[in-house]
């Protein structure tokens, strides 16, 4: 089917001294919750597959200006984790290379370090949207997390929906908000101890 595009009639600017700009709501506590919501239905999350080495998984995190990645199975869809800077940067490579005589960073993949779904506590979309980002906050806290995952029922099963990130909370709402990630399998507990005493 043909369609034929027109060119638009165009307007001189010499007049126009003016920008609008859209309504910035002051954010507080009390906001709801779904404001702070980076909501995968409007933007698409940033992934990565389980596979990929810890190198390139990082290098990935500083295009997309992110500090966490969701990790995917081989064919892409199915969710299998996250990936976080600190995961990458803290001792975790560096304890995985010497428990299992690698030599080279490129060599760690990121099923090796990634938090596995297993390990990890969402929350559901339904309870976020009735929800004050005071209240997603206060659970954070509780679960010492920088990054909380926020799941939709579908059909039979959840599917990720969503992410809270501590830092653009943070951000938004010009507050000094620190936890300190917790260890979810004696593994990483052993990583954590071991990063006291240092």
């Amino acid at each position: 089917m043909n369609r034929h595009y027109c060119k638009l009639p165009t307007v001189n600017l010499a007049d126009t001294t003016t920008l609008l700009y859209p309504e910035s709501p002051t954010l507080t506590l009390d906001s709801p919750a779904s404001i702070f919501m980076t909501d995968f239905i409007k933007i698409h999350p940033v992934v990565i597959d389980r596979k990929t080495n810890v190198i390139d998984a990082l290098t990935l995190m500083k295009q997309a200006y992110v500090r966490s990645l969701l990790v995917t199975d081989l064919a892409g869809s199915g969710f299998s984790g996250i990936v976080t800077a600190t995961d990458i940067n803290g001792g975790k490579v560096l304890a995985y290379m010497a428990e299992n005589d690698i030599h080279a960073r490129d060599e760690v993949l990121v099923e090796h370090v990634m938090i596995d779904r297993n390990h990890i506590h969402g929350l559901n979309y339904e309870k976020v949207e009735s929800s004050s980002i005071g209240d997603i906050l206060e659970t954070i806290k509780h679960l010492n997390e920088q990054h909380v995952l926020v799941v939709d029922h579908l059909l039979t099963s959840f599917s990720v929906r969503g992410l809270f990130s501590t830092t653009n909370i943070a951000k938004a709402l010009h507050i000094k908000f620190d936890v300190e990630p917790q260890a979810r399998t004696f593994f990483e507990l052993e990583q954590v101890i071991l990063h006291h005493r240092l």
